[in-house]
């Protein structure tokens, strides 16, 4: 070997053990981290100060530099990122999702130094939707520094952690939050709380879960049991005028399979995930299997125990039987109509929302209903129920909301084997107004059924309300079925407009008040008159619109549900009362009782054939006062 290679020999090897040195050096002290493109004087940015004490980052747009931190979990488009050395505000997040614009190989654990990228704030339902954004980095340059490091101590939510409000989801911002420089309030304020956990590993115990598996593969739960939770009545958390529960914490499957937890279940082993915001909601996303045990919930909620009616009474019942259709799915259809028999006990009279016309999700022009309501009510039949009859009025094709084609409507079934009878009239047709006849107990439509001015504005692209005359016990009284504005359009939430938009409200209220005015004139030609209105009401007992439609001339039974009883609906984990039973108030002296049937709401939800619970009202015409 001669000199010069000797020279080189050692010259290669000098400069080895100084690499080394320096990648050891880095290992030890991330802070002092010298790699190929954070070099000494680089700028060196924590996740703290880019996801800043507020909503939007204060660097939105810009590039920054040197941001280390630990990978906690990796999906398609990129991994969360989090500083495994927090600062000392807990309001300001320690982690941030990165969005990769370079492939880089990372795994959970891996240490790693984004050298170059730009902050974006990124509006997950599209470009100036009502959502809240999520705060990205949009990474240039990735070094992995080491790997299998251990995970950051998630935070717990709850007992021995952070308390999460309770009662208050933003009630600082008028307009939009991502614009508003109104105090951030992490401590009273659910969204500000979620959002200085963006991105962050959390940690739920004793969790409680109270919804089953929706259709999105979601769960909500309660930490701690639900012992701090305002609204748990009966393991369901019911939604009140003034406390929308923002404790309510949502469990997706981003990471893990999620398996088919009931309402009830409870988590034997911490939920550990990462905070994200999506579709409205902030959510936790676990990175850990779910561990959990059955409660037996669900077979208590869904008991019921309807009485036998004797000669004097008659059952009045409502029921959403989301879009039925015998074309779409038979097995639905005959599942709904062994509720009828088994559940609902074949009530008198049956107010039914949602049956479309007979070839369902075709839009083929047509829309009568006659093959469909004869399938269920032959189903009914033939599963050991009565012979029921129906009131139904086609309406026109598409003018009448729902899905296009599928002609959703009101209908009202009837059976006549125990003393009720029906007035006898012209039926109505689309687009064609009922009036009133006569007066005091003379008193008759001019057309049963009819249409309470479908010809309003208030009902375009709506279900317009189909009434019938009704006797029992030589009895007159009045039906009217109907199926408000749905709360869809309405804003979420937790969205950027606060307080919620509630687009659909303004339609809803007009409705109601076309209603209520036509009791009125029912009871102005017959103070004494009896009146009952049935449906899906799509809005809450203290809403405006649904105080508009009780207004002097109707109490609400709704009132009257027992605690435990008070939701036939479950929305994001929120227990809600749409389907609602109204009565004039001579009408209210023949009330025996009132039954919610919660035999859907709390089902996961490919075991539910709809997604509201019917409600049972029990008439006693031998009583009077």
């Amino acid at each position: 070997m001669n000199f010069n290679l000797s020279k080189r020999i050692f010259l290669l090897s000098l400069l080895m053990t100084l690499i080394l040195s320096s990648c050891h050096s880095q290992q030890t002290s991330p802070e002092n981290i010298v790699t190929t493109d954070c070099k000494q004087g680089s700028t060196y940015y924590k996740i703290s100060q880019l996801q800043g004490k507020q909503h939007r980052s204060p660097f939105d747009g810009k590039q920054v530099s040197c941001v280390h931190g630990i990978v906690t979990a990796v999906d398609g488009e990129g991994f969360y990122l989090q500083d495994p050395n927090p600062d000392d505000d807990p309001d300001t997040s320690e982690g941030i999702y990165v969005d990769l614009s370079v492939y880089v190989n990372v795994k959970r654990g891996d240490e790693v130094m984004v050298a170059s990228g730009t902050i974006r704030e990124y509006n997950p339902a599209g470009l100036n939707e009502n959502s809240l954004t999520v705060t990205n980095l949009r990474a240039d340059s990735i070094e992995i520094l080491r790997n299998n490091q251990p995970l950051p101590e998630p935070i717990v939510l709850g007992e021995g952690g952070r308390t999460i409000p309770n009662q208050i989801i933003e009630n600082d911002v008028k307009g939009n939050v991502g614009v508003s420089n109104a105090l951030f309030d992490p401590d009273e304020d659910g969204m500000d709380f979620f959002e200085s956990l963006e991105g962050m590993l959390v940690q739920v115990n004793d969790a409680i879960a109270i919804s089953s598996v929706n259709s999105y593969n979601e769960v909500f739960v309660l930490a701690n049991m639900g012992r701090n939770a305002t609204g748990l009545n009966g393991g369901v958390l019911l939604m009140s005028e003034d406390d929308p529960n923002p404790e309510r914490l949502l469990i997706d499957d981003a990471f893990i399979a999620m398996p088919e937890i009931e309402i009830g279940d409870a988590f034997t082993s911490p939920i550990v995930g990462i905070v994200s915001y999506d579709f409205g909601n902030y959510r936790i996303q676990p990175i850990e299997k779910l561990v959990y045990e059955s409660n037996n919930l669900l077979e208590e909620l869904t008991k019921t125990n309807l009485p036998e009616l004797n000669e004097r009474q008659i059952s009045v019942a409502t029921y959403n039987v989301k879009n039925l259709s015998h074309s779409e799915s038979i097995s639905r259809l005959s599942e709904i109509a062994r509720q009828i028999v088994e559940e609902l006990r074949m009530p008198d009279i049956l107010v039914l929302q949602e049956v479309m016309d007979d070839d369902g999700l075709l839009d083929s022009g047509k829309s009568s209903a006659a093959e469909n309501l004869e399938a269920l009510t032959s189903e009914i039949l033939g599963l050991g129920g009565v012979e029921y009859r129906w009131f139904n009025i086609d309406p026109e094709n598409n003018q009448d909301g729902g899905v296009d084609g599928g002609n959703i409507r009101v209908v009202i079934l009837f059976r006549m084997d125990r003393g009720v009878k029906f007035l006898s009239a012209l039926p109505g047709v689309a687009g064609e107004e009922v009036s009133l006849l006569g007066e005091g107990q003379d008193l008759h439509l001019s057309l049963s059924p009819g249409l309470i001015w479908p010809g309003n504005s208030a009902f375009i692209q709506s279900r317009k309300p189909i009434i019938a005359q009704f006797q029992f016990m030589e009895q007159s009284f009045f039906v009217i079925g109907v199926h408000f504005n749905s709360k869809g359009p309405d804003g979420p939430l937790f969205g950027d407009e606060q307080p919620p938009d509630l687009a659909s409200e303004t339609q809803r209220i007009a409705q109601a008040k076309a209603v209520n005015g036509f009791v009125k004139d029912i009871l102005d030609l017959d103070p004494e008159a009896f009146v009952i209105v049935a449906g899906d009401m799509n809005d809450f007992p203290w809403t405006e619109a649904i105080q508009t439609l009780k207004g002097d001339q109707l109490e609400n039974l709704t009132d009257s549900i027992d605690g435990n009883q008070g939701f036939t609906y479950i929305y994001e984990g929120n227990g809600q009362i749409f389907d609602q039973i109204f009565v004039s108030k001579p009408m209210s002296k023949k009330v025996k009782e009132l039954h919610v049937l919660n035999i859907n709401s709390v089902l996961p939800a490919n075991d539910q054939v709809s997604d509201h619970d019917p409600v049972v009202a029990i008439f006693d015409f031998g009583t009077y006062e």
